[in-house]
């Protein structure tokens, strides 16, 4: 009896190794394409909000440039949590919760620390990486303002 209840245990505690490989996958899949939906959406409200209420060269900045770099941000960002979730799956599978909380923790803290590093970084380092890439000086100002305030 208590070898059942064991195996119960760990059916319920592994359950994403167990069953149909497509519906586990889906159950990765639908919070990864929320997450990007979402992030688009944002994009597209920044825009049309900006667009509406401030003008042309403020949506040329918004959509420009910026975008590119903030996209480079974010892709960062998620590449680094789909790393960390490779060492966190697997200390899980292996039954190591210890190195499980101490492997989610680390990524916490090695991403707040890349963050505070890149917020400054790219406070400062705005408007070169935007004169790199070419921004026009028409839309300069607005693409430093929008940048900077995205890195806050």
């Amino acid at each position: 009896m208590k070898a059942q209840i064991g195996n119960e245990k760990n059916a319920v505690r592994n359950s994403i190794t167990e069953g149909v490989i497509w519906q586990q996958l889906l159950l990765f899949f639908f919070p990864i394409l929320f997450g990007t939906f979402f992030q688009q959406l944002y994009n597209t409200v920044d825009a049309v909000i900006v667009g509406q209420f401030v003008g042309t060269e403020a949506l040329a900045a918004v959509g420009g440039t910026t975008g590119t770099l903030i996209n480079l941000f974010v892709g960062f960002f998620v590449g680094l949590s789909s790393g960390a979730t490779v060492t966190i799956s697997q200390f899980y599978g292996a039954g190591q919760h210890d190195m499980v909380s101490r492997s989610v923790h680390t990524a916490v803290a090695f991403s707040l620390a890349i963050g505070a590093v890149m917020m400054a970084v790219g406070l400062a380092g705005a408007p070169f990486a935007l004169q790199a890439m070419g921004t026009p000086d028409a839309v300069m100002c607005y693409a430093t303002s929008y940048l900077r305030i995205y890195f806050l």
